[in-house]
């Protein structure tokens, strides 16, 4: 399901319900297992020495596998549970010590507009949350989340998902309350696929971290122009908002930053906002609780979206929409601007995220062009960028929509 941000307010007669799997205030938790299409599966995944790369195909219903050495995709499969709609596997996690997969998936709403990510934050049907093996991609077990999922996150010790919801409907349907405005974060036990919790923490959350210890989850929370911060310590989770501008915004339905993409620095330390309205990067720091303003930049060329890391984590390499580029920078104060690359239609259409891979090349999803006229759509791409000089080594052609990257095997972190 695509992303993009959309400036709240949407027109109301966009918003009509569309519900496949039952709507409304009820949440059922589906406990059968799907295998028996799929025979009695397996128990290795055979992930070769190079690792693989997962891909999630938002418009496809589908993820593609990726083996990065040999520079082919392996196979695309279906991942969607409905038949007859959109499902759209948003971001994904992987769990290769239990060989299985997690996302989120968003259904769209009843009419949507055009233009290229329109759709997402604008459903009334909530959404689902997947386990699938990652060895036969039998679907394992499912819940359903609230409308709109966007990110996800997974502990550690994969024992615990987080899902957030970018619903931008809820933040519209509510003006003038701000309680009802907020979207939740859902706590799924990922070994009985149940919710355990449900957390309110702001406008239209999307973009989510989980600190190494497991105690904090950060957000980024969109309507509210601001970082939530979680913190699942003691009988009950508290919510903090860290408000960009130093003050909560006077309108929650037209933010001034619209932080959308997060990212968590490898050593935990830092935590990376990016701002899909107002086109910066601002960095949190974990230890003093606060903003750092020494790590701001205005350098970027459009709308920054999620960044990777080097592995000693002194640069980051952030993809840019509007003029479709990626930005090396380095990661203490001043951010010094190390080197930048611009895309060629051709080359890769709207950047969405970098991921460092097992490998050491930065690997790039390219969205591809996606409009409501299918002759006008274009596959994404996954860009394998040397660490040098950003140039490219290979390149994967995937499925509509390509949205995130996660890797296995191979020494991938």
């Amino acid at each position: 399901m695509p992303h993009r941000p959309l400036p709240i307010p949407l027109a109301a007669s966009l918003l009509l319900a569309f519900c496949l799997a039952g709507c409304g205030e009820e949440r059922v938790v589906y406990d059968r297992l799907d295998a028996s299409a799929w025979g009695a599966g397996c128990s290795d995944p055979g992930i070769p020495d190079g690792g693989l790369g997962y891909v999630t195909n938002s418009l496809m219903n589908s993820v593609a596998v990726l083996d990065l050495g040999a520079g082919t995709v392996r196979a695309t499969h279906p991942v969607g549970v409905g038949p007859l709609a959109e499902n759209g596997p948003h971001h994904l996690a992987v769990d290769l010590a239990r060989s299985v997969l997690y996302s989120p998936l968003s259904f769209p709403a009843a009419a949507i507009p055009a233009g290229p990510h329109a759709e997402h934050g604008s459903s009334d049907t909530p959404g689902i949350f997947v386990k699938r093996s990652l060895c036969d991609f039998r679907l394992l077990g499912q819940v359903d989340v609230d409308p709109n999922p966007g990110d996800m996150a997974l502990s550690a010790d994969g024992r615990t998902a987080y899902v957030s919801h970018f619903d931008l409907r809820r933040a519209q349907s509510n003006v003038g309350d701000p309680e009802r405005q907020r979207s939740n974060l859902i706590v799924i036990d990922t070994a009985t696929m149940t919710r355990t919790a449900t957390i309110p923490v702001c406008v239209a959350a999307h973009g989510m971290v989980v600190s190494p210890d497991g105690r904090t989850v950060f957000m980024a929370c969109y309507g509210d122009d601001a970082l939530g911060v979680v913190s699942l310590d003691g009988p009950r989770p508290t919510v903090r908002l860290v408000y960009l501008g130093g003050s909560p915004p006077r309108n929650t339905t037209s933010p001034s930053y619209g932080p959308y993409s997060l990212a968590l620095s490898p050593d935990g330390a830092s935590v990376w906002l990016g701002c899909a309205v107002a086109n910066v990067l601002i960095a949190y720091d974990v230890a003093s609780g606060a903003l750092d303003e020494s790590r701001l930049t205005r350098r970027l060329p459009g709308k920054a979206w999620f960044p990777g890391f080097s592995p000693d984590g002194s640069t980051m390499v952030v993809p840019t929409q509007g003029r479709d580029s990626v930005t090396r920078l380095s990661t203490g104060p001043g951010m010094a601007l190390r080197d930048q690359r611009y895309f060629t239609p051709e080359e890769c259409t709207l950047p969405h995220q970098v991921a460092y891979g097992p490998d050491g090349l930065y690997y790039l999803v390219c969205e591809g062009r996606h409009t409501s006229d299918p002759a006008r759509s274009q596959p994404g791409s996954i860009l394998a960028l040397h660490p040098d000089d950003l140039r490219t080594v290979r390149s994967f052609p995937v499925g509509v929509f390509p949205d995130a990257i996660v890797f296995a095997g191979g020494g991938a972190r």
